[in-house]
């Protein structure tokens, strides 16, 4: 099966070069490397182009003419990559060699599978390791492992609950790109990805760490440098977060639904309804801290909160938290 890497950049100079001779370094070169630059006002493009003339396989630079974003700039270098497996490659990361031969001989092996994930460890700005990985981090088990493989409602659950999908862990044929696109500029492009093939086409995933994921405080999205449960943190785009989260699950019922209508019987769509209506609730708090109190006493009570978040902790943290978050 031949391999597409698609690398999404915006400003990341700092970071290329080591992320660059990683992918040059693969025992399974890739059969092209598609760089989808977003609008980049530093050394970025003379990095790639440098990268292009001396590579060991094909370069594609696409430049944009305006800002897209990086989920519509991964969106476009999918759309347009040939390769049978196709890899979405973060700008700052530092890939294993065998990162391309593990992932292609796992989706080799499951013919069924839509895509496959790895594992990932953690590095800081100055490449050094830092403690734990990525299913460590977002609660990932052998029940997630055994669920998203065999394509469920239950699968679709325990990944929006726990995304153990990061883009720059992702191996996605190139047939299920239907089935995927196109994503729109809030999503978070690997979740949506891994909620609808958990579902749909079942994924495969390798405990094994193939990307050192550098984390940093100019991380344009993905994994903080503190861990914390998602549900209770109250950084300034946390409702911002919630009411993506709650637009994503919306059309990913309505995916699964039209492409495997056996998947969501009706109980199963009303609880996720339910889902995405507590992550709404909770993302258009009024800016008052005063005047949360009545709306979120409400859904504590439909027993959403326990349900869907933290209980009662997810409740104040609603209440409590500062009002320039909202």
């Amino acid at each position: 099966m031949t391999a597409s890497i698609c690398l999404f950049t915006y400003n990341g100079a700092r970071y290329l070069k080591p992320l660059l001779d990683s992918l040059a370094g693969q025992t399974q070169l890739p059969d092209e490397l598609l760089v989808g630059d977003d609008c980049s006002s530093d050394d970025t493009l003379e990095i790639v182009r440098s990268f292009a003339t001396e590579a060991p396989f094909p370069v594609e630079i696409l430049v944009n003419e305006r800002r897209l974003g990086p989920t519509c700039n991964l969106g476009q270098l999918l759309a347009r990559a040939s390769g049978d497996i196709l890899f979405p490659c973060d700008q700052d990361d530092i890939w294993a060699p065998e990162k391309i031969d593990r992932l292609s001989r796992a989706l080799d092996e499951s013919p069924d599978h839509a895509a496959a994930i790895c594992n990932s460890s953690f590095i800081d700005a100055t490449g050094a390791p830092l403690p734990g990985s990525l299913f460590e981090r977002v609660g990932q088990a052998t029940l997630t492992r055994e669920l998203v493989a065999r394509a469920s409602y239950d699968a679709m659950v325990q990944v929006f609950r726990h995304n153990i999908a990061a883009s720059h862990a992702l191996a996605v044929r190139r047939s299920a790109l239907d089935l995927v696109l196109p994503f729109q500029p809030s999503w978070y492009a690997d979740w949506w990805i891994a909620l609808v093939l958990s579902a749909t086409t079942g994924i495969t995933v390798l405990d094994d760490c193939l990307v050192a994921y550098r984390l940093h405080d100019s991380n344009t999205v993905g994994m903080p440098l503190e861990a914390g449960r998602l549900a209770d943190r109250t950084t300034p785009d946390m409702a911002l977060g919630f009411a993506v989260r709650a637009d994503m699950l919306r059309a990913a019922i309505t995916r699964v639904c039209e492409l495997r209508p056996e998947i969501l019987t009706p109980p199963h769509r009303f609880v996720l309804e339910n889902l995405a209506e507590h992550l709404r609730t909770r993302g258009e708090l009024p800016p008052s801290r005063g005047l949360r109190v009545l709306p979120v006493l409400r859904e504590a009570l439909s027993g959403r909160y326990r349900q869907f978040s933290n209980g009662w902790r997810s409740a104040v943290v609603d209440v409590l938290r500062a009002a320039d978050t909202l």
